[in-house]
């Protein structure tokens, strides 16, 4: 059965199916791991495929989370699934760039691709599906203590994926910093998502504020910035090769 499937730099090891296009499928669904969107924990189901891209047979993975996962397309895959060396990406009427840009990737089961920051600690991610560059966290609490981040506004929610939003607040940065090429003087940080130990500024409290506070469930640090497309719509093109593993980024930068 033929799929219409997006490529996006944040997805993870499977191919990633709306509710209804994975129940077209003839396949033999297995219960899978649960995930955490946050603290929205979901469970999914999996199969194994054989996937003829451009007529080649490439086996994988096809799961499915309950939610749909993708907009207009039966679902997403990762560029590290298909059988290509060099996937370009390329925007129509982008602005002239001013300069490229490198970066070695990791690869991760649990987290996709990522790339090393100049921020010690600070792993970048890379979204053509998501609007805002959000960090998580761990990665409010890194970006606050090196760029002297204060809160800016009330919290609000962000979408995150399947159509979760989750808490998050904009910080804005005293002596702010580029990641990827790009200058970040604000940006929003999901409040308490994947903090590990790390802790977030807090407010200054008047004498009579009081304070309401409750526990939540530890989970790990994962210090990531997601870049969205209010940064990487400045791309004229994104390239993202097999061998080394990597992406480069051909934008209309911003200067240190």
């Amino acid at each position: 059965m033929p799929l219409r499937l997006r490529v996006d730099l944040d997805q993870q090891d499977s191919i990633e199916l709306n509710p209804a296009s994975a129940a077209r499928l003839a396949v033999k669904w297995e219960d899978g791991l649960l995930i955490d969107v946050g603290r929205v924990r979901l469970s999914s189901r999996v199969a194994p495929v054989s996937m003829n891209v451009g007529g080649r047979i490439v086996l994988a993975q096809v799961s499915e989370h309950g939610r749909d996962c993708c907009q207009g397309v039966d679902g997403a895959i990762s560029p590290v699934l298909l059988p290509f060396a060099t996937i370009y990406w390329r925007r129509e009427g982008a602005q002239a760039p001013t300069g490229s840009l490198f970066l070695p990737l990791d690869a991760s089961p649990t987290t996709g691709l990522s790339a090393a920051s100049d921020l010690p600690g600070a792993r970048l991610r890379f979204s053509l599906s998501q609007q805002e560059t959000v960090a998580t966290a761990a990665a409010g609490a890194t970006l606050s203590s090196q760029w002297k981040g204060h809160w800016a506004g009330p919290p609000r929610r962000v979408l995150v994926a399947f159509g979760v939003a989750r808490p998050a607040r904009t910080m804005t940065f005293e002596r702010p910093g580029l990641l990827a090429g790009f200058r970040i003087d604000r940006l929003p940080v999901r409040l308490s998502d994947f903090a590990g130990d790390t802790k977030l500024p807090g407010d200054l409290l008047d004498a009579d504020d009081v304070v309401v506070s409750h526990k939540l469930e530890h989970q790990h640090a994962w210090p990531a910035v997601t870049i969205g497309i209010d940064r990487l719509s400045r791309c004229a093109e994104i390239i993202y090769r097999a061998v080394p593993r990597s992406l480069t980024l051909h934008c209309a930068f911003d200067r240190p």
